[in-house]
């Protein structure tokens, strides 16, 4: 068994968000996500895993390119593999990351795709 203190895996950066690697599978991976308010992810997707966050702490915005959510704590969101997504903090902001697939690499996009 293996326990993880969350609180303690928490780190931020003034610089970007930190993804901390907290435990991995060959098919999974599980991160903590900490952010400082305005700070940005990529428009992106992960085509080979879906990407799952739970929003511990803090507020952010999450998009799909279609829709924009305020999320908040005890708020989950999912990105199905190849989902195109951005993420934005709204406040200080700790997410818990599950992507589940073999292949969890991002692919970054210039801008959103036509018809979004």
């Amino acid at each position: 068994m293996e326990v993880i203190d969350l609180k303690a895996a928490q780190e931020f950066s003034p610089h970007r968000h930190v993804h901390k690697s907290l435990t991995a599978t060959p098919r999974s991976d599980i991160t903590i996500a900490c952010w400082e308010p305005g700070q940005t992810s990529p428009i992106h997707c992960h085509p080979g895993a879906d990407e799952i966050y739970h929003v511990m702490e803090g507020r952010g915005l999450f998009s799909d390119g279609r829709t924009e959510r305020r999320l908040g704590p005890g708020d989950t969101v999912i990105f199905p593999a190849g989902e195109v997504h951005q993420v934005t903090a709204l406040t200080r902001m700790v997410l818990y990351r599950v992507q589940a697939g073999a292949d969890r690499h991002p692919e970054s996009l210039d801008t959103w795709p036509a018809g979004r």
